[in-house]
């Protein structure tokens, strides 16, 4: 049996400017509010176990946030830790949470308003009256014309999006979950309002199609943005990007009933742990400091400030160690891939094809954040190679043991 509750959207804009995460090109703090920063959170019980699933308009959480949320909830309202999602849209428009530039610090008194609001949030949501859904149904499409693989438009891009719908007696529904795979980065590094950006202007625009507002979590986006497709970079633009999306998703025509049953979940840790050349990086940094004085092209300054900073960073911290806590839950028909990334979209391909559920999907920026999993042909340029913590070829191995992890669920 499964029961949903409504969606629960929880307010999470600051009162005072914050410094805006994304664009290493932006340094001071915002100016405005375009659209409310927002956290949408959706309660579940399958079989009578509980799961909690948020998405917020923001950039990244870091792991230790998630730890303490999710213990928090853990212990006062018993649900699984497994079974507790708490992700980000990725939105380079929004505050501050976390910060690796001591130049640029989050705003502690924000984060802990966020961490407070998340968790009464959560405890509104749980006490929510749950719906039986007679119905669970799958509508699948892609996207054309408005994103793809940001590196190159005849690269491989996941644009395929899913949408779960649960349905009451009546055929209404109650709740929707909707993943695409998409950077949420319309908007321009000197845009100084704050915004949800992509992904939160999706969500609304679906609320006439759905009659509900959606949870829109983002997937494999670690290569996906629209930056090969806009028109502009401002608001009007995102209205144009998202609004279209949102029609497409309307008229999407492959629809299949799910059973959501029989809930298991799986977690586990791949470690990282090496020393970076660093005479490597600082010959690269060089390199893009020299390109960044010839450069006249907007999006080429953008970009390679975004690759100066990348190596900056990685020569300052030196050392890596890290884990990646992935979390694979599978409910019959349903499979979801929860990663602490950013996934390139080839990957997730792997992955989706990998598994033997009816529908399978990843969600990235989930339950923390790492930064990219690149396939090794990307570390000779591109920014997914640059910025990526992890060494060369390691992303291959993680994805393989998540692989193998599918195969044995």
């Amino acid at each position: 049996m499964v029961k949903v509750t409504t969606t629960t959207s929880v307010n999470l804009t600051p009162d005072h400017p914050t410094y805006i995460a994304g664009h290493a090109m932006r340094t001071e703090k915002f100016k405005g509010v375009h659209d409310e920063i927002e956290a949408i959170m959706l309660g579940l019980q399958i079989d009578g176990k509980p799961f909690l699933w948020i998405e917020a308009d923001i950039s990244n959480f870091d792991c230790d946030f998630v730890h303490l949320f999710k213990y928090h909830i853990v212990e006062t309202l018993h649900i699984p830790y497994d079974h507790i999602i708490l992700s980000a849209d990725h939105s380079h428009s929004a505050p501050l949470l976390l910060t690796r530039n001591p130049e640029m610090p989050h705003d502690d008194g924000w984060r802990k308003e966020v961490l407070k609001k998340l968790i009464d949030g959560a405890q509104e949501t749980m006490n929510k009256e749950f719906h039986e859904a007679a119905r669970v149904q799958c509508t699948k499409g892609e996207s054309q014309g408005y994103y793809g693989n940001r590196n190159a438009k005849d690269k491989y891009g996941d644009t395929s999006i899913v949408v779960i719908e649960f349905k009451d007696e009546s055929d209404a529904t109650i709740a929707a979950l909707v993943n695409m795979s998409c950077h949420s980065t319309v908007l321009s590094p000197e845009e100084y309002q704050i915004s949800g950006d992509l992904l939160a202007a999706v969500r609304r625009e679906l609320i006439p199609y759905l009659n509900v507002t959606p949870l829109v979590c983002n997937g494999n986006a670690g290569d996906m943005s629209n930056r090969l497709y806009r028109q502009n970079n401002d608001f009007n633009e995102l209205k144009r990007v998202s609004s279209g999306i949102a029609r497409q998703i309307s008229q999407f025509d492959t629809k299949l009933d799910l059973t959501l049953a029989h809930p298991q979940s799986k977690t586990f840790v791949f470690p990282i742990e090496y020393d970076p050349d660093i005479d490597v990086l600082k010959a690269r940094l060089a390199d893009s400091q020299a390109k960044l004085e010839q450069a006249v092209a907007y999006d080429e300054r953008k970009w390679l400030i975004s690759e100066i900073n990348g190596f900056q960073r990685k020569i300052k911290a030196g050392h890596v160690k890290m884990d990646l806590e992935a979390t694979i839950l599978r409910m019959q028909d349903l499979e979801i891939v929860v990663l602490p990334c950013e996934l390139v979209s080839a990957f997730g391909r792997q992955i989706k094809k990998s598994s033997q559920a009816k529908v399978c999907f990843v969600w990235g920026y989930a339950n923390g954040q790492n930064g990219y999993v690149v396939e090794a042909s990307e570390f000779g340029g591109g920014h997914d190679g640059i910025s990526t913590q992890l060494p060369k070829g390691k992303a291959e191995e993680f994805v393989a043991l998540i692989i193998q992890h599918l195969f044995n669920n």
